[in-house]
């Protein structure tokens, strides 16, 4: 089967209630609307993939640290203006330095926390007059098929750290800087086990990434940036042109995504993001 965004009438109920499966199977789903949700819409239906996550994640010295609101608000046309940089101060939220909501490399969401979210949930809100600003996926279960066996063996049981702040460990990826970096550092299993089906993914994000366990900096980074150069090259690809009213759901367990600048610097692009609850990544057997 092609990847692709698997496409859900939003008005068929027993379609929804199939979300979690199809979520599993896809990796990615788009909702078709035909009117914008309200918010305790949007709720119920990222509710139907699991309960949706409180983003409180556990700094270093102990105590429960907040990282974003439930409901976030994701801007990607919004310009980093002079007066807002000075506002911020030594704040650096990564991404496009002029327009900071939008991540122009492949990443997978929520990887610097112990539970990870398992599913993001997006619902457009303004999109660019062009119609631009697509989003792109790669399969990182196929990405992780198509390495040769003794590869597939060798990376079985290492894990990649991850922090909010890598420093500039994979340039030219700007690393995010700010109150957040007092989140603990966290390990994930860099061949990762999906929840529901078990299937193996290569899982990491370089915008997080800081090194591999047990081997010297320089050589994981390196093994790190490979893998990743690999799913860009040879993994199946899928760019969901957006619609008005669209909730995109991904599963982070097995896709990374980007977004696309091709609109206008300060076109709309606004979204609403909702994350699910996640387990502890677990490595594949």
């Amino acid at each position: 089967m092609p990847f692709g965004a698997f496409e859900v009438d939003g008005r068929d109920r027993a379609a929804l209630a199939e979300l979690p499966k199809a979520l599993a199977e896809h990796g990615v789903l788009v909702v078709r609307l035909p009117a914008l949700l309200e918010d305790e819409e949007l709720r119920a239906l990222a509710s139907r993939l699991g309960p949706i996550k409180e983003p409180i994640g556990r700094a270093r010295e102990g105590r429960a640290l907040r990282y974003a609101e439930a409901r976030q608000v994701i801007d990607s046309g919004f310009v980093l203006t002079d007066e807002l940089r000075a506002k911020l101060g030594d704040v650096s939220l990564g991404g496009d330095p002029v327009r900071p909501g939008l991540f122009e490399f492949f990443h997978t969401d929520d990887s610097y926390t112990e539970r990870p979210a398992a599913a993001t949930v997006l619902h457009a809100r303004a999109l660019p007059k062009s119609g631009g600003g697509a989003t792109r996926f790669i399969d990182m279960r196929a990405a992780y098929r198509q390495l040769d066996a003794a590869l597939r063996a060798r990376l079985r049981g290492l894990r990649a750290v991850h922090a909010y702040n890598n420093r500039n460990a994979f340039p030219p990826r700007a690393s995010a800087a700010g109150a957040l970096e007092a989140l603990v550092d966290v390990s994930h299993p860099i061949v990762r086990a999906h929840p529901l089906s078990g299937e193996p993914a290569l899982y990491f994000d370089l915008d997080r990434a800081t090194h591999v366990e047990g081997m010297p900096e320089a050589e994981g980074r390196a093994l790190l940036q490979s893998l990743q150069d690999h799913a860009e090259r040879s993994a199946p690809r899928y760019a969901h042109a957006w619609r008005p009213h669209d909730v995109l759901i991904w599963d982070n367990a097995s896709v990374q995504h980007c977004a696309s600048s091709d609109f206008k610097v300060g076109e709309e692009r606004r979204f609403w993001r909702y994350m699910i609850e996640g387990p502890v990544p677990v490595a594949a057997a």
